[in-house]
């Protein structure tokens, strides 16, 4: 099958590793500096904002296409429109919805299913008065994704800088404005094969950096909590996917566990960022994009026997102030607990560097993937964070 990808994002060698292993023609539409051009049959630069410009790309080929997918988060409404264009078959769901927080969220509130969001301010003072004096508040971009923009406000005086910092990363020029959830926060891998046909694959734990600004600095597959949790993140991702419309494909569900229950952060229509994918592989022989592509063309697919009980990715992130260490070494990684659970290590900056602390996806030094049993993941997870406890949504 030739499966074109308009809008690739970054670090999705596994993806187009699973399509390839699995005996598909890949092609690629984005920049040409993010594609890995010997893990593709066929590649174009074009512009991931523009339909025009990945439509004008997807023709250039002296071939069909017979089926589109988008993994990158600002281009999937785009990369519908391009299937649409070469009437083939594509992610099935209702533009805007998984896109836009604000539609998304007015939607929910709509059917009756919580949501944290108050509102969406194209200005200053709308965002002041969403707010109403109701302090902690989150300001974000209503079309960005990965926790890019994301920050905590605790006063009014915090208010015009998150404002500005969230407005900065919004294409579309409008903030939305949450009231602050406490509680873990965990994302649902879900694939759609028909309308009001959802199967959940499991249930991710997500670490995050301390407030303000929430960078996710670490995922943990399957996540550890009790049966009735597990069950109401469950039952909340269909009821949120039902209610949206989600149709076909898969789609990366983001929670807060609030005392009264899960509550919904944003929920993405494609395969989740950060090598989540990788990690559910690993830990539940679930691969989310050969499911992605299954819905698409209306085949179901069936997951691999798991290699592994628990998986993780840690990101290596700044505080701004104090010199970088690499916490895995030569001889430490040939040791416990490293020794036969280390998957991946990767370094951006060298020890010493003193580099800014994350402000969303940004701001990484680099990563370690994990692999092996629960408790052998958790004690590699340990020594990476040097005792350090993490930010899961605490008050």
């Amino acid at each position: 099958m030739r499966v074109l990808i308009a809008g690739l994002g970054e670090n999705k060698e596994f993806g187009l590793r699973s399509l390839r292993d699995a005996g598909h023609f890949v092609g690629v539409i984005d920049l040409a500096h993010r594609i890995p051009v010997s893990l593709v049959d066929w590649w174009r630069a074009g512009d991931r904002f523009s339909a025009d410009s990945m439509l004008a790309a997807a023709r250039s080929a002296d071939f069909d296409w017979d089926a589109v997918v988008c993994w990158e988060e600002l281009s999937t409404d785009l990369a519908r429109k391009v299937a649409e264009k070469l009437s083939v078959p594509a992610t099935r769901m209702p533009a805007g919805h998984f896109r836009h927080k604000g539609t998304m969220h007015a939607r929910l509130r709509e059917l009756g299913i919580p949501t944290p969001q108050l509102g969406v301010a194209h200005t200053l003072p709308e965002c002041q008065r969403l707010i109403d004096g109701q302090f902690p508040a989150v300001v974000k971009p209503t079309d960005y994704g990965g926790s890019g923009g994301v920050q905590i406000v605790r006063s009014p005086d915090e208010l015009p800088a998150a404002f500005a910092f969230a407005m900065a990363s919004a294409r579309n020029g409008q903030v939305a404005v949450d009231r602050y959830v406490s509680g873990k926060e965990y994302s649902v891998e879900s694939v759609t094969w028909a309308l009001g046909k959802t199967e959940i694959i499991t249930v991710t734990e997500k670490h995050l950096s301390k407030p303000p600004y929430f960078a996710e600095v670490g995922h943990v597959c399957p996540a550890v909590l009790s049966t009735a949790d597990r069950e109401q993140l469950e039952r909340a991702t269909v009821q949120v996917l039902d209610g949206l419309g989600m149709a076909a494909g898969v789609s990366h569900a983001e929670f807060r566990m609030a005392p009264d229950g899960p509550v919904l952060m944003e929920v993405a229509g494609r395969p989740a960022g950060d090598q989540v994918p990788r990690l559910v592989a690993l830990a539940t022989g679930w691969n989310l994009y050969l499911a992605e592509l299954g819905a698409v063309v209306g085949t179901a697919v069936s997951p691999d026997t798991p290699s592994v009980e628990s998986s993780a990715i840690r990101f290596f992130n700044s505080d701004g102030r104090t010199p970088f260490r690499h916490p895995v070494t030569l001889d430490n990684s040939i040791t416990s607990p490293f020794s036969g659970v280390l998957q991946e290590l990767c370094y951006f900056e060298h020890e010493g560097r003193v580099t800014d602390a994350p402000r969303g996806i940004g701001g990484r030094n680099g990563h370690a993937v994990l692999a092996g049993s629960a408790k052998q993941v958790r004690d590699a997870l340990r020594v990476l964070d040097n005792g350090a406890p993490i930010y899961q949504g605490d008050k």
